[in-house]
């Protein structure tokens, strides 16, 4: 229709389907949900194939929730060590050539990746029959991810922030006592007083200005308002650099809980000797 050609929708594929004969399905099930017959951007939500069994496709109407893997749920885990199920035998190279296939039937306009390093992203180009066009990583000031930018650009592929605002409301399992705050960070609030903007707003601007695209999460009506007014002033090359240098390799989103499988994406920030913790805690 007229009014769904003025979106840009984008979708991922969930780490249970991987296994080439699971990428399709999962898609369709998305195209079904949102009465679609394509969307602009599928990308691969993780490159590795974990939580998942890999035997059969699940996707949200088998439950978005942690259970025993005969259940099959988007969360499989063993009962009995309580650690998530994980697909060791599926690489996303496999997944990438069934991803293909979804441009060449017309399902989606173009293709991506999400949370994969700079090595895994290389693995793909060396592969790729189609190229991908968006890297969705996480990325805010704290955490800046430079030179997978400029392995971006180089490459022309559109670097796509996640958590572009650090995520404040983060469930508790992503969270730690001694986190720190960028909403609260005194430089930031500091311009945000000068501009008579909000902490968030100064962010985003940082976002635009740095030649990020940056998606923030918001259902409040209001919020989503504020977030795209950001149009109406510029943060000079002082301020830039000043939130440049705010830059200190915090990462929200390391979900240790996968680290069991070969494809995850940050075992170089795991301690030696790092015990893969459970998907569940003993009490539940």
């Amino acid at each position: 229709t007229g009014e769904t050609e003025k979106l840009f929708i984008q979708s991922k594929l969930w780490n249970s389907n991987h296994k080439k004969e699971l990428v399709k399905p999962d898609l369709l099930a998305t195209l079904k949900d949102l009465q679609l017959d394509y969307v602009d951007s599928f990308i691969i939500h993780w490159p590795q194939a974990c939580p998942g069994t890999g035997e059969a496709v699940s996707v949200r109407v088998n439950g978005a929730h942690k259970a025993p893997a005969d259940e099959g749920t988007m969360f499989p885990y063993d009962p009995e060590t309580k650690l998530f199920c994980s697909d060791n035998k599926t690489h996303f190279a496999e997944t990438w050539k069934a991803m293909e296939s979804l441009v060449d039937e017309g399902l989606a306009k173009s293709i991506g990746l999400s949370n994969f390093n700079k090595a895994q992203i290389q693995e793909i180009l060396q592969i790729a029959r189609i190229k991908p066009a968006i890297l969705q990583n996480e990325c805010h000031p704290y955490l800046q991810q430079k030179d997978l930018l400029d392995f971006c650009r180089f490459q022309d592929i559109v670097f796509q922030a996640y958590s572009p605002l650090s995520s404040r409301d983060r469930p508790a399992m992503f969270r730690k006592a001694d986190d720190p705050e960028l909403l609260s960070d005194s430089r930031i609030t500091k311009m945000a007083t000068k501009y008579k903007k909000s902490p968030a707003q100064i962010v985003l601007r940082w976002h635009l200005q740095a030649g990020h695209s940056a998606v923030p999460k918001s259902i409040t009506p209001s919020r989503i308002e504020e977030n795209i007014s950001i149009f109406n002033f510029a943060l000079t090359r002082e301020e830039m650099d000043c939130i440049g240098g705010m830059n200190c390799g915090w990462r929200i989103l390391l979900w240790p809980q996968t680290s069991m499988h070969p494809d995850y994406p940050f075992k170089d920030e795991l301690p030696y000797g790092f015990q893969i913790p459970p998907a569940i805690s003993a009490q539940q």
